[in-house]
Formats: C-alpha cells, structure tokens, sequence
C-alpha cells in the first residue's frame, strides 16, 4: 500500500484528467496529481486541539518532522473520502466514518528538493474527533497541540509550542524546526473554518 510503483490519477495545468502515471514518476517529473491532507480536531470541556504525528526518518521530505496526522495519495478510481478511510486504517488504526469527514476546500503544494518533486491539488480535510483512539504501534509519535498555542506558533508570535500525549499530559517544548507547519494551508482554509465553526 502507498509504494513507489503505486498508480495514481494525473491532471494537466487545466485540472482534466489526462490519464496515470507511478507515483514514483508523478513526484521524479512534477507531473500534476491530488493528494488529501486530514487535520484532525478534538474538542474537549475546556480546550480545542489538533492532532499531528511525527514522520518518519525514512522520508523523502522533512524526515523526523511533526507533520499533519494524515496524508494521502488516491487510487485513480477512489473517492476522496474512501481514500481517507483506508489510509488512516492502514497507518493509525483509526476508521473515521464518511459523514465525519469535512471538505474545507483546495490549495495547490510545490516542492522541489533535489531529484523529488511534488507538483499537487490538495483537497484539505477535517476529522473532529472526541476521544484518541488509536491502535497503531508506535502511538508515541502522534501528538497534539493546543489550537490557540498552534495558531500563535503559525502567526510567529510563539517561538517554541507544548506538544502533549494523547491523554492531555505535556510532553515537551518544540522549536521551529521541528515541524513542517504548514502554515499557509492552515492560515488560508483551517484556521477560517475553525474560527466560524467553533
């Protein structure tokens, strides 16, 4: 699941399909393709808080970095929404229904980083969650954050930001430098429809 020779749809500059191509060959060409990123909330009596994990070292981007709780490639004939469902089963162990995921709307992510290109229309999603259930092995690399902490930290007005354990214990301090942020996707389509929502 979610390998190199994986096919996944692809789009000229006009957004029509134009057929498949590997997802090695969409990120070595920078051929255009959609991607879903999952901002997970959870709301609790007192506070509001997003979800992240840690990335694996293993990547080709931002290795090591905390980084949104889910990010997904589709099958050319998947829908969004079931795309979400199988992925986040497959890595966090979480099953979210399709009715309890939100489409909040489009952004466009270019990156080059040497021989890796990522050409991509991301269609930008919210899970809200009550309770963390996961039952994915390695639990420890998925945090949270205080919405009003991570805001500030986008905005620039926090340098550092408390990440906490999945039963609200904190867990440490992260700098700057820790995460891939994310930030104009955030400012621009999550943050809006937190504020009018919560």
């Amino acid at each position: 699941m979610y390998r190199g020779d994986d096919i996944l749809k692809i789009f000229d500059s006009e957004l029509n399909p134009i057929g498949t191509a590997t997802r090695e060959e969409v990120h070595t060409k920078g051929i255009l393709h959609q991607v879903a990123h999952v901002w997970m909330l959870q709301k609790t009596k007192d506070d509001l808080f997003i979800f992240f994990q840690k990335r694996s070292m293993s990547r080709d981007l931002f290795p090591g970095k905390y980084d949104l709780i889910q990010t997904t490639h589709f099958d050319p004939e998947e829908s969004y929404e079931d795309g979400i469902i199988h992925s986040m089963a497959y890595y966090s162990g979480y099953h979210p229904k399709k009715e309890d995921i939100i489409h909040l709307g489009s952004c466009r992510q270019h990156i080059d980083e040497g021989d890796y290109h990522d050409n991509a229309l991301v269609q930008v999603f919210a899970i809200r969650i009550s309770k963390a259930l996961f039952i994915m092995p390695d639990t420890e690399d998925i945090i949270k954050t205080r919405y009003e902490d991570f805001c500030r930290f986008v905005h620039g007005d926090l340098e550092k930001i408390t990440i906490y354990t999945l039963d609200d214990s904190p867990l440490c301090e992260t700098s700057r430098d820790q995460w891939w942020i994310r930030g104009e996707e955030f400012t621009e389509i999550v943050e809006p429809y937190i504020e009018y929502n919560n």
